[in-house]
């Protein structure tokens, strides 16, 4: 659960902008599908290092939520537990 603590750091840095060189990006990220949802979860979320902004190759991704709407967490938990290949 290591990388899920994460996302509350991840989201105060969302509020400042990054350099693109520092950016993961998203194309390069594999889902393991052998492991289980949390895990894969957890593997995602070390490999994009920051969920709320990214890369998609020369596209410069910011990830926002409304403040009465689900948090990150919950919709990445939400995906990754309904995750098929």
């Amino acid at each position: 659960m290591v990388a899920l603590k994460g996302l509350e750091q991840a989201m105060q840095q969302e509020k400042t902008t990054q350099s693109t060189q520092d950016l993961v990006d998203i194309r390069h990220i594999q889902i393991r599908h052998d492991l289980p949802a949390l895990e894969r979860l957890e593997k995602y979320l070390q490999d994009i290092q920051n969920p709320y902004q990214f890369l998609c190759g020369n596209v410069t991704v910011h990830v926002r939520f409304l403040e009465d709407g689900n948090a990150l967490s919950t919709q990445l938990k939400h995906y990754f537990s309904s995750y098929h290949h």
